[in-house]
C-alpha cells in the first residue's frame, strides 16, 4: 500500500506541473510560433495550386523554408536590439514578437490585393518576408518561453517542453483548419478572390494572439540592461546600425529570390539555384564584416 501512495504521489506531482497557469503562456507562445507555417506552408500552396501554378513552382517556393535554418546568425542582434518606445513599454522580448507580429499582418494585407497569376515574384517575396519574420520571432519566442521557468523546476521544465510543442501544433494545425474552412466557405458564398479575405480574416487571429502576448510577464530586463550597459562601456558598434546592415542584406536576398522566380523554373534552374545560394552567400558574408 505505502508503495501505491508514493506512485501516486510521484504522479500527482508530475502531472500537477500543467495545471500551472505558466503552461497557458507557453501554450500561446506555442501558438504564435506555429501560425505563420498555416500562411507559407498551407495558404501559400493552395493559393498557387488553385490559379493553376505548376507543381515545380510551388515546389520551388518552398525553398523559403530554408530562412528557419539561418536564423541563428541574427540572434545575437535580435538578442541585444532596442526597438523605440516598444521596448519601454512591452520589454525586450514582447516588442520583438509583436514588431514580427506586425510585420506578418502587413504582409497579409500585400497578399490580400496581388494575383499570383500577374504578380508571382511579389507573392514569393512576401512569403520570404513572412518565412523571415517568423524565424526571427521564433528566437524571442524561445527565450521568454524558457525565462517563465526556473532552472530549479524541473518538473515544470519538463512539462513547458512538452505544451510548447502541443502549442505549435495548435497553431498550425487549427490554424490551417481555420484558414480553410474560411476559404472554402467564400468560395461557395461565390468570392471571386477568396484567398485574399481569407487572409484579412487570418490577420484578426494574430491580433487576438497579440492581445494575449501582452499579459505574458518578462523576467529577463535586468539582464537585457546588463547587455545594455555591457555594449556601451566596451565601445561596441551600436546594434540598430548592426540591425540596419542586416535587414538590408535580407532586403537584397528578398529582391533576388523575387527575381529567381520571374524566370522560367524548367530551363534555366541552374542559373536560378546559383543566384540563390550566391544571395546567402553574400548575407553570411555581410554578417561576419558587422560582428
Amino acid at each position: 500500500m505505502s508503495s501505491v501512495s508514493i506512485d501516486s504521489n510521484k504522479l500527482k506531482s508530475l502531472f500537477g506541473a500543467y495545471y500551472d497557469r505558466r503552461m497557458i503562456r507557453i501554450l500561446l507562445l506555442g501558438i504564435i510560433s506555429g501560425f505563420p507555417w498555416v500562411l507559407i506552408a498551407s495558404a501559400l500552396s493552395l493559393w498557387l495550386k488553385e490559379e493553376g501554378l505548376s507543381r515545380s513552382t510551388i515546389g520551388w517556393a518552398g525553398l523559403i523554408f530554408g530562412v528557419y535554418a539561418f536564423n541563428f546568425l541574427w540572434a545575437p542582434i535580435i538578442d541585444r536590439l532596442r526597438i523605440p518606445f516598444l521596448t519601454n513599454k512591452m520589454g525586450h522580448r514582447k516588442s520583438i514578437i509583436i514588431l514580427m507580429q506586425t510585420a506578418i499582418l502587413i504582409c497579409l494585407v500585400i497578399w490580400s490585393v496581388l494575383e499570383p497569376t500577374q504578380n508571382l515574384a511579389l507573392i514569393i517575396g512576401v512569403g520570404l518576408a513572412i518565412a523571415i519574420s517568423s524565424a526571427t520571432q521564433d528566437i524571442t519566442i524561445d527565450a521568454l518561453r524558457i525565462e517563465q521557468i526556473k532552472r530549479d523546476e524541473t518538473s515544470s521544465m519538463a512539462a513547458g517542453a512538452a505544451i510548447a510543442v502541443v502549442g505549435w501544433w495548435t497553431g498550425f494545425k487549427l490554424g490551417g483548419f481555420i484558414c480553410l474552412e474560411i476559404a472554402e466557405k467564400l468560395e461557395l458564398s461565390g468570392v471571386d478572390q477568396y484567398w485574399q479575405v481569407t487572409f484579412i480574416f487570418l490577420m484578426a487571429i494574430i491580433v487576438l494572439c497579440n492581445i494575449g502576448l501582452i499579459f505574458i510577464p518578462e523576467s529577463n530586463k535586468e539582464r537585457f540592461q546588463e547587455i545594455t550597459n555591457t555594449d556601451s562601456s566596451n565601445s561596441n558598434v551600436n546594434s540598430v546600425r548592426n540591425a540596419g546592415y542586416l535587414f538590408a542584406s535580407i532586403g537584397v536576398l528578398c529582391f533576388l529570390v523575387g527575381k529567381f522566380f520571374e524566370k522560367n523554373l524548367v530551363y534555366k534552374w541552374w542559373n536560378n539555384f546559383c543566384c540563390y545560394w550566391r544571395s546567402l552567400l553574400f548575407f553570411f558574408i555581410l554578417h561576419t564584416k558587422i560582428w
